[in-house]
């Protein structure tokens, strides 16, 4: 690879505008080790500049899958177009007769078909990332731009539903970033006897994403039109953040793969070596070799319960109560065979499911980073209001049986309100925010279509 430049997977068809499910690309074999590559992919980042370009296709007149790398400087490489209205460069590219070695050749057959979703495993986990920087970003913007606000002689950050709405946003943002750390440590801790980051990575992609559509929505309902000046960050925040759920597989086919998880979650609980902070410099050897990717249901995780042992927090214990009856729904009114087949009713009993890991890893994570128990509880205080929302959709569907009805109804529960609690994490984590951080302003010069010497 050229000094200085990076690498990019290129997994995705144009005809479909599908995964590494469909291999659009053919290595036609040319005799002695030797293959011409032809055939395009669709929306591969930085597929314009990449170092190398990791390829997945099948061999011409065979079933056989491969997995190879092209150089984007080639002459038979063709970038073809950026498929978004973006500087952000996310390549259609072609590959006319490209020449290929076996020296090319990363992994072929099975191997190949697993490294490309292993591959699509990082991507997930990234996508949280891109949230939560969009969202970090936006949160400065918004309480700035808040706080030096005045209406009715007051300080916008003064009325109360301004501070609940921000309050909120605070703490999905800080439930984002606890989440998706603590499901480094078990990606990087992962082996072939513990594979417990198969549920966790997908939950980054699905939960974490979805949630910085809620830190925005909050942040928005807060400087309202100020969200849409070109000047403001938030302008592009507001339109990023709604894609990254619909990367990488929509959120629905990513709850299609968790759910798999919950049998063993629940009632199969498995023993394992704790897992602490895992930032040392090592290589992760195990993240560039998965293995197969058959056998979810198979894979049992440590038991919840004892995570959630290790709290006593008003909130934290109304949420213990509703997770008894979510379990006691799948014990003795689990989901008939044509349930499981609705897709929008399997989407809400998933939403339960994974709220249930979302709080264990938080928990486990707010014990690494001395996460103080203010902050925690008004943590829990939106993750009980969520559930109840969740809980209430699911009691509404057509098809939810009288038995379950009962069952969601006892889920559905207020949080424990408090309001020397709510102002304190007001005081200490929100406030110390104003003025924090303020984006550079665009030179002059930029602004105005002329080159500006920036130093």
């Amino acid at each position: 690879m050229p000094k200085g430049s990076d690498g990019t997977p290129g997994a995705t068809a144009n005809s479909t505008r599908s995964s590494a499910s469909t291999a659009s690309r053919t290595g036609i074999p040319t005799g002695a080790g030797t293959y011409l590559a032809r055939g395009r992919k669709y929306y591969i980042g930085n597929a314009n500049e990449a170092g190398l370009v990791s390829t997945f296709g099948k061999i011409a007149g065979t079933d056989e899958y491969v997995f190879f790398v092209v150089d984007p400087r080639h002459a038979k490489y063709e970038c073809v177009k950026n498929v978004c209205n973006s500087q952000n460069f996310v390549a259609e590219f072609a590959l006319h007769d490209y020449p290929i070695t076996d020296a090319d050749i990363l992994s072929r057959g099975t191997a190949a078909w697993d490294a490309s979703l292993n591959t699509i495993n990082f991507c997930k986990y990234n996508l949280g990332w891109a949230s939560i920087g969009i969202c970090t970003h936006a949160f400065y913007e918004a309480i700035d731009h808040a706080s030096n606000r005045r209406l009715f002689g007051s300080c916008v950050t003064d009325f109360p539903h301004i501070r609940q709405l921000f309050v909120d946003a605070y703490a999905r943002l800080v439930s984002m970033k606890l989440f998706a750390l603590r499901a480094a440590d078990y990606m990087r801790a992962a082996s072939a006897e513990d594979r417990r980051y198969l549920l966790y990575n997908p939950m980054v992609k699905m939960k974490v994403t979805t949630q910085g559509e809620a830190v925005i929505d909050h942040l928005w309902d807060v400087i309202a039109a100020k969200g849409f000046e070109k000047d403001m960050f938030f302008e592009m925040a507001a339109r990023d953040i709604r894609a990254l759920p619909k990367l990488e597989g929509t959120v629905h086919v990513n709850m299609a793969l968790i759910i798999k998880f919950m049998g063993n979650y629940f009632f199969n609980p498995g023993r394992f070596p704790a897992v602490g902070r895992r930032d040392e410099p090592v290589n992760d050897d195990f993240l560039f070799d998965q293995g197969p990717t058959k056998g979810l249901g198979k894979i049992r995780f440590h038991d919840y319960r004892s995570t959630y042992a290790g709290i006593d927090l008003p909130n934290a214990n109304v949420f213990k109560r509703q997770i008894r009856y979510l379990k006691a729904l799948l014990a003795v009114a689990r989901p008939s065979k044509a349930q499981t087949e609705d897709i929008d009713f399997l989407l809400n009993l998933g939403e339960l499911f994974t709220l249930v890991v979302y709080g264990q890893l938080i928990i486990e994570n707010a014990a690494i980073y001395a996460i103080d128990d203010d902050l925690l509880d008004q943590i829990f205080d939106v993750i009980v209001r969520d559930f109840s929302r969740y809980a209430l959709q699911l009691y509404g569907k057509p098809e939810t049986t009288r038995r379950q009805q009962l069952l969601l109804r006892r889920m559905i529960k207020r949080p424990r309100a408090d309001d020397a609690r709510f102002n304190r994490v007001w005081e200490r984590c929100i406030t110390p925010l104003r003025g924090a951080y303020a984006m550079n302003e665009e030179p002059a010069a930029a602004r105005d279509g002329a080159v500006a010497d920036v130093a």
